[in-house]
């Protein structure tokens, strides 16, 4: 079963001289690159995931993808790190608290971004501190207000992930952290990631069922400039088993592997999302129909573009879909000092063909 998509209605469409920003997160991974390779050209910029905070003191673990940052410079892309309390899978609670809460690591976590960006050709910083402790939202605000100040210093972009949410829950263990309508003002954009909805901790269900993510952006812009709002889109899914966590999928994965089971793939009407079940497992992801959907939503509410998790995920035909909604028909952009130079024409770089 490849990767269909939805005739377009009139409403889907859009002014093609205004499409959305194309961002992609991308990993370390053989997937990945060959992702950036092939869609570059739907892509405004690029998200490295290189870099974390390791530990309670600030320290900054990764190093810079030269080749990929030359790739991507070469293609006419933006090229950002991100800036992770991620590790091995565990989002870290006591590196949020630490980095947020104690001066000295504090100062210690951005001057360490501030060395990356400073030694490298990165053209901005994208913040995605996840599991904050609610009571450290001040904190967070302040944090990111000074990591700003430095990174427009330089004449270059911030952006920060946030969850998804239909209500600012002050109390919220995960969310909570998170005051859209502060980080919105200091930062260039806010990634929201409208995805996880039922994640691998949930029951099974939709990972961005298209009501939810249309709760969640009607909350986003009434804290945040649309122009600064990147719509989250996932590029994957979860299989639940019968008793037990998710585990997570590829979207080409769980293609291929309905494909293999003989079993067709279903249409949730309600949420507007694929699923299917094999065995004793339920399979939910996105695939090109799904996100056309949420696509013509970030059209609708002239938001700035989308943001995917992440390249080398996604089946490959959903590009031809990607294509009518994101491109090359504006610039990203920075900070105070202006946008960095990048190539006249991506046209006149090589690209490998999908």
């Amino acid at each position: 079963m490849g990767a269909a998509w939805i005739e377009l209605s009139p409403v889907f469409h859009h002014d093609p001289l205004l499409p959305l920003l194309g961002v992609g997160y991308m990993v370390d991974d053989a997937d990945s690159r060959a992702g950036l390779q092939r869609q570059g050209r739907y892509l405004n910029m690029v998200i490295t995931t290189s870099f974390t905070l390791t530990d309670t003191a600030g320290t900054l673990g990764g190093r810079q993808d030269t080749e990929v940052v030359d790739l991507a410079h070469r293609m006419g892309m933006q090229v950002h790190f991100r800036v992770a309390n991620s590790s091995r899978g565990r989002w870290g609670r006591e590196v949020a608290y630490a980095v947020l809460t104690h001066p000295r690591a504090r100062a210690q976590a951005i001057a360490n971004i501030l060395k990356v960006l400073d030694s490298s050709e990165y053209d901005g910083v994208n913040i995605d501190l996840e599991n904050i402790p609610p009571g450290r939202r001040t904190a967070l605000t302040a944090f990111v207000t000074e990591v700003s100040a430095q990174v427009h210093q330089r004449g270059k972009t911030v952006s920060i992930a946030v969850p998804g949410k239909t209500v600012d829950e002050l109390r919220h263990d995960w969310s909570g952290a998170f005051d859209l309508t502060a980080l919105g003002r200091v930062c260039d954009f806010v990634i929201l990631m409208a995805y996880d909805q039922h994640s691998g901790a949930s029951e099974a269900g939709p990972v961005a069922a298209l009501p939810w993510v249309e709760a969640v952006t009607q909350f986003a812009t009434s804290q945040v400039e649309r122009e600064k709002i990147l719509l989250g889109l996932a590029f994957y899914g979860y299989v639940w088993p019968r008793r037990g966590g998710g585990i997570p999928i590829s979207m080409s994965r769980a293609v291929s592997r309905a494909a293999d089971a003989k079993v067709p793939v279903l249409w949730d009407e309600r949420n507007l999302v694929p699923y299917y079940r094999s065995g004793s497992r339920t399979v939910y992801f996105e695939d090109a129909r799904s996100l056309q959907l949420k696509l013509a939503l970030a059209t609708r509410e002239h938001l700035a573009g989308v943001a995917m998790w992440r390249l080398g995920l996604e089946d490959p035909g959903l590009w031809e879909m990607m294509g009518l909604y994101v491109g090359r028909g504006r610039p990203v952009r920075a900070g105070p000092g202006g946008p960095p130079e990048t190539p006249e024409s991506v046209a006149e770089t090589p690209t490998a063909d999908k």
